[in-house]
């Protein structure tokens, strides 16, 4: 029976190892194509990568050389928070233009790529990296470290922009905590100035309302109960005097009167004064011209008491008038009347012994009005100081409600004062350079060694990827060739008997067809390498981004 042209007889190998390297050497030819094709691209890759290299410039941040417990500084934000602001006024756009321009970085993206692009690119070459690992930083605790780092393609331009960097953040931070500690006198100072002006204020109100009740304020009471207590002895001793100088006023009215009653009789053997009718009727008309001017301060000219009074009177100084013009005529002439509007003229007696008693009827008179006036005095005090002690507690709560808030907005003026004088200290202090800084402990130098890419890698990752394209490539063909190798191959899949295989047969025109599909081959694959290593140079040159994502990828795999 025949069978498959492709078909001859072969010695059956197994599907071990021996299967294996069959078939390898079989399809030598398909496996070497991918195999030299992804080599050449991962080697054209990792030698015209360009180099990147990294430097770093070590800063130590110095604490405040005062303790804080003298100067409390005004900065208190911790050191990734304050690298962070650092960081956004460092790495804005002006700022990094500039050093764009003056070291002229990137000079091969300007023709495509924009400015801000750029800026962005330079962003993510420089890097901040917090130290704690450090010996002598371990050693003072007061103080930490972190790293500026700068990647460039020339080492020189990175070690110098790296220095500039650590200039601006020991700069920056610098002027952050001087703007810091100048702002916040400036806040105390504006609160202050508002404080003050409430304080005064409230200060004018008290004293307004302290001048206006003075006298009934809560810090009186104990004297206006003081004062109080003394008045009311004072008035106890001001109604005695009264009450004895009415008693003294009543006896001599009394004496008089008896003396009127006995003037018409005899001074018979000496037992009494010698008393006219005429010094009687002098003497009542004196007690009661003196009546009729103490009723008069009292009520006016119509008053009934006053009418009679006042009648009682003209009638005893016609009497008067009378029994004078008959006994004395120079006396009476030269007496004077009494005047219309009622005010008191004495009539003078001639008897010493009335004289004396008119003399203690008009002390006991003055005597008695006087009391009178300090009994009304002293009650017009009492009742004011009355008055007074009744009214503190009111005074007492009212000033409670005005003192609350002078006093609350009195404390704060004090906090405020108190926190401007730290707040001025700090901004001293800060002037001064005695606060926290940021000090170069070590430059930027040269790099020694690239920070990528690890050509070794790369090509050790190319070979892997070379031998796994080729082994694809040859299951791949074997999967899709169903032409049979072996007779087994052919009994196992016709159920037909084979009766013999033919071996193949070369002749000299196949012979040549096979030289020329191979030079045509090998013309192929060395245009096809070409290819690859131009397109691979094309990729790889100046190509930072794409090294910088190998290196930031062998890093996290280290990690």
């Amino acid at each position: 029976m025949a069978t498959r042209e492709t078909a001859y007889d072969e010695p059956a190998r197994g599907a071990g190892l021996a299967g294996v390297l069959e078939i390898l050497r079989r399809r030598r030819a398909l496996a070497v194509v991918p195999f030299v094709f992804v080599l050449t691209a991962a080697t054209a890759l990792a030698f015209f990568l360009p180099s990147l290299w990294t430097a770093r410039a070590l800063i130590l941040v110095n604490r405040q050389q005062i303790p804080e417990t003298f100067v409390r500084p005004t900065v208190t934000t911790d050191l990734e928070a304050r690298l962070l602001t650092l960081s956004h006024e460092i790495l804005s756009r002006p700022r990094l233009q500039k050093i764009i321009q003056d070291y002229r970085l990137y000079p091969h993206l300007r023709s495509s790529h924009t400015p801000d692009q750029i800026v962005d690119r330079m962003r993510k070459d420089i890097r901040l990296e917090l130290r704690s690992e450090d010996e002598r930083i371990r050693r003072d605790t007061r103080s930490i470290a972190f790293a500026v780092a700068y990647t460039a393609t020339d080492p020189r331009i990175a070690a110098m922009v790296t220095n500039t960097l650590a200039s601006l953040y020991s700069q920056e931070n610098m002027k952050l905590r001087e703007r810091q500690a100048v702002g916040a006198t400036e806040f105390f100072e504006a609160q202050l100035r508002d404080v003050r002006q409430r304080l005064v204020e409230q200060e004018r109100k008290v004293a307004e309302y302290k001048e206006r009740h003075l006298g009934e304020l809560p810090e009186q009471r104990d004297t206006n109960l003081r004062t109080l207590e003394r008045l009311q002895q004072q008035l106890q001793l001001a109604h005695e005097n009264n009450r004895r100088a009415n008693e003294r006023r009543q006896f001599i009215t009394q004496s008089l009167a008896e003396i009127d009653q006995t003037s018409g009789l005899a001074n018979a053997g000496g037992s009494g004064p010698n008393v006219t009718p005429a010094d009687t009727a002098a003497a009542r008309l004196t007690l009661l011209r003196q009546e009729l001017a103490e009723m008069r301060t009292k009520y006016n000219d119509r008053y009934p008491d006053v009418i009679a009074l006042r009648e009682q009177v003209r009638v005893l100084e016609a009497k008067v008038g009378a029994e004078g013009a008959a006994a004395l005529p120079r006396q009476a002439k030269a007496a004077p009347a009494a005047r219309k509007d009622g005010k008191e003229l004495r009539v003078a007696p001639q008897n010493p012994y009335v004289q004396s008693l008119m003399q203690q009827l008009d002390q006991a008179t003055v005597d008695a009005k006087t009391t009178a006036a300090e009994i009304a005095a002293f009650n017009q005090e009492i009742k004011t100081y009355q008055r007074r002690i009744e009214n503190t507690p009111k005074r007492e709560q009212e000033l409670a409600l005005i003192s609350r808030d002078y006093e609350t907005t009195r404390e704060q003026f004090r906090s405020l004062l108190a926190k401007r004088g730290e707040a001025d200290m700090a901004a001293d202090l800060e002037q001064r350079q005695k606060g926290e800084q940021f000090r170069i402990i070590e430059p930027a130098m040269l790099p020694e060694r690239p920070a990528g890419p690890n050509r070794l890698r790369l090509l050790l990752v190319g070979l892997a990827l070379a031998l796994g394209a080729s082994g694809l490539a040859v299951v791949l063909a074997e999967q899709v060739d169903t032409s049979f190798r072996r007779v087994d191959d052919v009994r196992t899949a016709l159920p037909l008997p084979v009766l013999s295989a033919i071996p193949r047969i070369t002749t000299e025109r196949d012979r040549l067809r096979s030289l020329r599909q191979r030079r045509l081959a090998t013309a192929a694959l060395a245009v096809g390498l070409l290819v690859v290593a131009g397109s691979s140079f094309a990729v790889a040159h100046n190509n930072q981004s794409l090294v910088s994502m190998l290196t930031a990828t062998e890093t996290t795999a280290k990690r």
